[in-house]
C-alpha cells in the first residue's frame, strides 16, 4: 500500500513513493537477506535494515569502505492492479546512512532488470502517479467532500 505520494514540489526526475515492501536481497555470494522497503522511484529503492544485514553486506564496515562498487538483487512482489507481481532488479549501493546503532538507510540505484521487470515498474509507478490529486487554496471540509465524490 502506497503511505505518501509524492508532492508537487517534487524535484526528482524519479519521485518517491513511500512504500513499505519485504524485500530479498541476493549477495553475489548466493545469500539472501530479508529487509523492508522505505520507498521507491522508478531509478531506485530505499531500504531500512540493521547492522547484521550491513555486516552480511559489508564484513569490514559498511560506513568505512566504499559500497559503490557492491551489487545485489533486488526481489519482491509489486502491487500491480490487483494481484502482486514478482518483481526482479539488479542494483547497486548509491549510499549508507546510520540512523541509529542498529538501523541503516540503504538507497539502491537499479542497473538493470529481468523477466519484464521494468515495466511492471512503470506500471505500478504509474497506477500510484494517477491516484495523486492536488488540492489548492481550498478548506480541509471542502477538500473532504471532494475525495467523498470520487
Amino acid at each position: 500500500m502506497i503511505l505518501n505520494t509524492p508532492s508537487i514540489s517534487e524535484r526528482r526526475q524519479s519521485p518517491r513513493y513511500d512504500i513499505e515492501l519485504a524485500i530479498d536481497l541476493v549477495l553475489l555470494d548466493g545469500n539472501i537477506l530479508s529487509v523492508l522497503s522505505q520507498n521507491i522511484s522508478g531509478s531506485g529503492l530505499q531500504i531500512v535494515c540493521d547492522r547484521w544485514v550491513t555486516q552480511e553486506i559489508e564484513p569490514r564496515g559498511i560506513q568505512n569502505h566504499a559500497v559503490n562498487d557492491i551489487k545485489l538483487q533486488v526481489i519482491t512482489n509489486l502491487p500491480v492492479t490487483t494481484e502482486a507481481t514478482k518483481f526482479y532488479a539488479s542494483c547497486r549501493i548509491m549510499s549508507v546512512q546510520r540512523m541509529s546503532q542498529n538501523e541503516y538507510i540503504l538507497n539502491l540505484a537499479f542497473i538493470d532488470f529481468e523477466n519484464g521487470s521494468e515495466k511492471i515498474l512503470n506500471t505500478f509507478l504509474n497506477q500510484h502517479n494517477q491516484k495523486k490529486i492536488v488540492f489548492k487554496d481550498i478548506s480541509i471540509n471542502s477538500a473532504l467532500s471532494r475525495l467523498k465524490e470520487l
